[in-house]
């Protein structure tokens, strides 16, 4: 019996991947198995309850792997000394990247929750990934992030906090890969603690999260302004951001 790997990531997208999943493998002839890499303890907690709610929903269970080495984001920048760079961000290879190496077979199929609307993203991990059996099965479908979200709020499944406190998307709160001065502006007001412990964190790296006027700047010196003129990326903790290396 073939698996089917759906990654499960707490965002509206790999919902409804694993929604059409279950629909396109029967489960007498695949076994179809939602897992999830446990950054729980950098998210918003509302993200437990979308989980358990999309376990109801689709009568599934997640299965939940995560790091031996990390507990949080933090502790792989201090270990690693590193916050993020061209190479993306070390939090994703350590959180996410080398727990699904050995969850993996080289027979899975697997789906990642990348929108028809993340066509360069796709490429990109196409390319870097030419062994891997993947089902695009959100590009697929034709399915858009914004279907995503309309189709859970049609099933009544509560979206996430964060998407409703105005961010593009539900990644750990105070994602290093951001640089939008209006995001960091938007964790600095919504979540304070958080924003001060990624401000002294990359000062004492010396990393300029974020910029202005295209200007790389430390987040302590953001001004206090209003930064609506400015967009915020579209950020992702996907399978192509970090090094491409299996590091083992």
């Amino acid at each position: 019996m073939d698996r089917v790997i759906v990654w499960f990531s707490c965002g509206a997208a790999s919902a409804i991947a694993l929604q059409l999943a279950l629909e396109k493998y029967p489960r007498e002839n695949y076994e179809v198995v939602p897992v999830y890499c446990n950054t729980s303890f950098d998210e918003h907690p509302s993200n437990a309850l979308f989980m358990k709610a999309v376990e109801e929903w689709l009568g599934v269970q997640v299965t939940i792997i995560a790091s031996e080495k990390y507990k949080s984001v933090e502790d792989v920048f201090e270990a690693r000394r590193y916050m993020a760079g061209i190479q993306g961000a070390p939090c994703t290879v350590e959180m996410k990247k080398i727990p699904r190496f050995k969850f993996e077979r080289p027979d899975d199929i697997q789906i990642f929750g990348l929108t028809a609307d993340e066509g360069s993203r796709i490429q990109t991990f196409n390319g870097n990934n030419p062994d891997l059996r993947l089902d695009w099965i959100l590009m697929d479908n034709f399915v858009t992030k914004m279907d995503c979200y309309n189709r859970l709020q049609e099933n009544n499944i509560e979206l996430p906090v964060l998407y409703s406190l105005g961010f593009k998307n539900n990644n750990c709160i105070g994602c290093v890969k951001a640089t939008s001065p209006a995001y960091w502006d938007n964790v600095r007001t919504q979540f304070p603690d958080i924003f001060q412990r990624r401000a002294d964190q990359s000062r004492r790296f010396g990393v300029r999260l974020t910029r202005v006027k295209g200007e790389r700047i430390f987040l302590d010196d953001l001004p206090f302004s209003d930064f609506s003129r400015y967009k915020q990326e579209d950020i992702s903790c996907g399978p192509e951001c970090g090094s491409q290396e299996r590091l083992f």
